[in-house]
């Protein structure tokens, strides 16, 4: 425990001061623990001794590029395929069909699907297969993207690469495995290029006060992200969800995740599943 990084209860507040008001993440008294383990190497690396003295070098840095591996440090990117596959099933059941249906009788119709917190990539590439095999013959037909973001440089360097240990395969459906990815380095698959094509991924904050978009979403996976937000962060993103989803169109939300029925725009589907009212 020497090597571990004292902090002050004073810095402490000054550092989940500005985490909160940069990133919407609140930080308990409960998480100075984690906060210490992970800046503890950092500051080591940097010779920096205490946390005040780091936070300074942060804001001190024009290039911000010690922002984002602050961010780096803090943030957790776990993730996995098919991850609550209820919202998958609801995709390949409900969402998808109707879009098809409406894009035979209009071809202009598209298909956009935002990954809000992507992490390490596996969400949005569940959500690309899901749609490739839903939609078979159809996803030709339909101008379909995937919009995939997240704070984390770090996290959307993996994701882009689209390379994953077999470990994190072993549950995927083996026709799937077969269909969608490339063996790579021995013990380690690629996402196949025809389901890399339907993503963009880009870094993006969530407590931005806009949203650089030029159109609205079908879907929104927003999941286990509003966990880390307290109830004005999380009504505050909810509204820019809203806003950012078509009349018509779906968030999914993490099942440890709910939203307040008082502040929520969204009408209530079913368990993590709302719906944005009116007809796209």
């Amino acid at each position: 425990m020497s090597d571990l990084l004292q902090i002050r209860d004073s810095e402490f507040r000054t550092a989940s001061d500005f985490i909160y008001e940069r990133f919407g993440i609140k930080l308990t008294d409960q998480k100075k623990v984690l906060l210490a383990g992970r800046l503890s190497k950092r500051l080591r690396v940097l010779g920096i001794p205490t946390l005040s003295a780091y936070l300074d070098r942060v804001n001190g840095d024009p290039t911000g590029s010690e922002l984002a591996e602050f961010l780096n440090l803090i943030t957790t990117n776990h993730s996995y395929f098919f991850r609550e596959n209820d919202h998958f099933r609801f995709l390949t059941g409900t969402v998808l069909p109707g879009i098809v249906r409406e894009a035979r009788a209009d071809p202009s119709r598209t298909l956009r699907i935002w990954s809000a917190g992507c992490a390490t990539g596996e969400e949005p590439y569940s959500i690309a297969m899901t749609a490739a095999d839903a939609l078979g013959e159809d996803l030709g037909r339909i101008d379909a993207g995937i919009l995939a973001t997240d704070i984390s440089l770090a996290a959307l360097a993996t994701a882009r690469e689209g390379v994953y240990p077999e470990a994190k395969l072993r549950d995927l459906p083996r026709s799937y495995l077969q269909r969608f990815f490339v063996p790579d380095e021995p013990g380690s698959w690629a996402v196949a290029p025809e389901i890399r094509k339907l993503i963009l991924f880009k870094k993006l904050n969530l407590m931005a006060e806009r949203f650089p978009f030029k159109g609205a979403f079908d879907v929104v996976f927003c999941r286990n992200v509003m966990i880390y937000f307290d109830n004005e962060s999380r009504d505050r993103l909810v509204r820019s969800l809203y806003a950012a989803t078509r009349p018509g169109g779906y968030l999914f939300i993490g099942h440890s995740e709910s939203l307040r029925r008082e502040t929520c725009p969204y009408e209530y589907v079913s368990p993590a599943t709302y719906r944005k009212g009116g007809r796209p």
